[in-house]
């Protein structure tokens, strides 16, 4: 079956050029022109994009296409002035889920307005017979500045047994030379955006060689982090989503590992005021996004209990929001002040500062895979180590290390993973974030408790709805511990998993042997 064709127009041709160029070899009925508005929505970090979906608000529908072929797979009615904003916010089921699948807690936010003005033409045979729609639409930036110019687009769509006619009409576009084929219009509206798919995205992409310096790859990664911070500061403050949040954090704590990790490459003594500062700033955020988490796990926890007690859990979560409110505004406060200013000014000038002093360190002028090795090796085996003295009778607090240690093995990988072949890098960082979701399921519940312990000792028990509040937190964390005592049971069947012969065979030869199994390779006949 034929599909459709997208020209564009030269710039020194107008739709109305092309109709009278038609009109002199076909015959055709010309509908009425008309105007809509198009907005085009993704989460920051292109989640839809990566999917391959585009979601779209036509005048009042919301349409969700398939990139590629532009066919409809859900589509909406929208009716309300407020702006839909999470794929909760869709009454329709079917878009609802499949935007669920995507997004999960991330905002939709609109990259891409247009005014499109649209003009179709039936193609007719000798029969007067619709044998081809011609498609003319023109589009201006409505509200989106990022577009710097009108498109005038040819659109050739097929009619079901007319593949002929079809066929012939494409040649006649072509031979006439006022048009070019092109990618469907979303990409080529994408070209002219100021936007860029993929032009965010929470994990690592550092790019680093392994002749360069230790000093030098160390600053490209803290700068890469940096930028990170610097995309997401104004969006926590907005409060779009939660994990605008979570990204900001994730990247202050990639940089204090890196700070703790990566040693003797700059200067400790420049080092000592950032590390401090750095610390200050995750601090002044773990309040906030402990709520964060608490929030997003309501249904989950409502779903743990019986029906008649989940109201009892109605006021613990109207006092989390609450606390939610107040500590954004610390933050906010934060964000805004001049200590936070000041670190990210100072911090970047000294990451692009090429001072001779920063050679001084004892690793500063190692090539980085050395480096690599040998940091990711020591962090492994002592992990290693720790996981084998573990066993059912070991204290939590054994686990809570291990965790950490995990955690920092988890961010030299991600450091690094450039320097290394990816899938084989892909695979052991897999292999460790399942280890980890264990040993991380274990501590979020455990702390979960320790709230929730809280939160009861502040409740009075005298009046009939204290005691279903209580009731209610009760239950939970008896539902909280024994989910805890079963992921603490599946540890060393993880910590097994994760320690087999193939993964232990495989980290020691990326970052212990390195290049002399390459060579040992590469002798082979």
């Amino acid at each position: 079956m034929e599909k459709s064709i997208i020209f564009a127009l030269l710039e020194n041709q107008d739709h109305q050029d092309l109709i009278r160029t038609i009109s002199e070899s076909y015959q055709f009925a010309h509908d009425p022109p008309t105007t809509v508005r198009e907005s085009y929505f993704d989460s920051f970090d292109w989640l839809l994009y990566n999917e391959n979906f585009v979601l779209l608000k036509q005048d009042d529908t919301f349409y969700l296409k398939d990139m590629e072929s532009f066919e409809v797979k859900a589509e909406c009615r929208w009716e309300h002035k407020d702006v839909a904003r999470f794929w909760w916010d869709f009454p329709d089921r079917e878009i609802a889920a499949l935007l669920k699948a995507c997004l999960d807690v991330r905002a939709l936010l609109p990259f891409l307005e247009i005014e499109k003005r649209n003009e179709k033409l039936h193609i007719l045979n000798k029969d007067e017979k619709t044998v081809l729609w011609v498609y003319l639409d023109e589009i201006n930036p409505g509200t989106d500045v990022s577009i710097q110019k009108t498109i005038n687009t040819i659109t050739l769509v097929p009619v079901r047994g007319y593949w002929k006619e079809f066929r012939d009409f494409h040649q006649f576009i072509e031979k006439i030379k006022i048009a070019e084929p092109c990618d469907n219009l979303f990409n080529m509206m994408l070209k002219l955006s100021q936007r860029k798919p993929g032009d965010y995205s929470s994990k690592m992409k550092v790019a680093l060689t392994r002749n360069m310096s230790g000093s030098m790859a160390t600053k490209k990664i803290f700068l890469y982090l940096l930028n990170t911070m610097k995309q997401n500061d104004e969006w926590v403050i907005s409060d779009i989503d939660t994990e605008f949040l979570h990204d900001f954090r994730v990247s202050g704590r990639r940089t204090r590992s890196a700070l703790s990790q990566i040693k003797d490459v700059l200067p400790p003594e420049k080092l000592d005021r950032f590390k401090q500062d750095f610390r200050e700033l995750g601090q002044s955020s773990n309040k906030l996004r402990d709520l964060d988490v608490y929030l997003h796990t309501k249904e989950e926890y409502l779903a743990m209990l019986p029906e008649h007690l989940r109201p009892g859990l109605d006021p613990f979560f109207i006092d989390l929001e609450k606390q939610r409110e107040k500590e954004l505004k610390g933050f906010t406060r934060v964000l805004r002040s001049d200590f936070y200013r000041q670190l990210v000014t100072d911090w970047e000038v000294f990451l692009v500062s090429d001072e001779d002093c920063d050679r001084t360190a004892k690793n500063a002028e190692k090539p980085v895979i050395t480096l690599a090795r040998e940091f990711i090796w020591k962090r492994y085996t002592k992990i290693m180590k720790d996981g084998e003295k573990i066993n059912n009778n070991s204290p939590d607090v054994k686990l809570h290390k291990l965790r950490i240690q995990c955690k920092k093995l988890r961010y030299l990988m991600e450091f690094f993973a450039s320097l290394f072949p990816s899938d084989e890098i892909a695979l052991l960082t897999k292999q460790l974030k399942r280890f980890q979701d264990n040993l991380g399921d274990f501590n979020d519940l455990s702390m979960q408790q320790d709230t929730l312990k809280e939160y009861l000792d502040t409740i009075d028990p005298e009046s009939d709805q204290n005691m279903l509040i209580a009731a209610a937190i009760g239950g939970l964390i008896m539902n909280l511990n024994m989910k805890q005592h079963q992921v603490r049971a599946e540890f060393s069947d993880q910590f097994r998993n994760f320690a087999q012969k193939k993964n232990r065979s495989l980290f020691k030869q990326l970052f212990k042997d390195g290049d002399r199994t390459t060579a040992k390779k590469e002798m082979i006949p």
